[in-house]
């Protein structure tokens, strides 16, 4: 059975839109078998508060948002909050790519769902009939392959492209990673439950100290695996069978 989740956040102010979203998110996962785990948010300023989207390059732990576009505008001018519009180019200046989906009672504001690249602009409430074709469609994408992954980096959780790393390795207590830009990030965390998150068929151990991204390896010998700029690293005897197997695998998939 296919393991794809997508995650879903959600900022919706009205109880009752919350609901039938849930609603329908269980009927997605009884009839795809796909698990949507939901992430909901009252206001723009709770999600912000929780994710901060301080810098230009903070991707989210989702698949999926689903803003309602016209979400605190019911305020009195002087308490006035974001509406889902205004999050949304906030979202889009630290995430180029996660799917947004705008949710409104009028029709009226559709167009401005094109200044964001919104995948969709729904009606309420959300139905099996408008949603399911957003899922299935994000979930066709998630089978192409993983394009990213998300890792506890300094305190935080930072999505990062797969084609930008290039190995881990353990440093004593702590994990470093290695960037095809040349910068390296370090954490404390125990090499093994990294290992765990990041998926088989792209990544695999070299050595008890490396990891290496399949994507970046030219060729692999008994005791050494190279990357594409001509870096060597180690590959133990007991690694050598499972790494060089990954390794034909993976390109003899790309080629057919």
């Amino acid at each position: 059975m296919e393991k794809t989740e997508l995650r879903i956040a959600c900022l919706e102010d009205e109880e009752e839109q919350t609901w039938y979203l849930k609603t329908v998110l269980e009927a997605y996962r009884k009839e795809r078998g796909i698990s949507c785990p939901l992430s909901c948010f009252g206001s723009a300023e709770e999600f912000l508060f929780e994710h901060g989207l301080s810098g230009q390059n903070s991707p989210l732990p989702y698949d999926l948002l689903i803003l309602d576009i016209y979400m605190g505008q019911e305020e009195e001018p002087a308490v006035r909050r974001m509406n889902g519009m205004e999050l949304a180019k906030r979202i889009r200046r630290a995430d180029k790519d996660i799917a947004i989906v705008f949710l409104s009672n009028l029709r009226e504001y559709v167009f401005q769902g094109y200044e964001v690249n919104a995948v969709r602009y729904l009606m309420k409430p959300v139905t099996k009939e408008t949603l399911f074709p957003v899922l299935d469609l994000l979930r066709e994408r998630k089978k192409e392959g993983p394009a990213w992954l998300v890792l506890p980096v300094a305190g935080e959780n930072r999505r990062m492209e797969l084609s930008q790393i290039i190995y881990l390795e353990a440093v004593g207590h702590y994990v470093r990673l290695h960037q095809s830009s040349g910068e390296t990030l370090e954490w404390k965390q125990p090499f093994s439950s990294v290992i765990e998150e990041l998926p088989a068929e792209v990544f695999v151990k070299t050595h008890r100290s490396f990891c290496v991204n399949l994507m970046h390896v030219s060729r692999i010998t008994r005791k050494s695996c190279f990357l594409d700029e001509g870096m060597e690293l180690p590959l133990s005897r007991s690694a050598y069978q499972e790494a060089n197997e990954a390794f034909l695998h993976y390109y003899r998939k790309l080629d057919s």
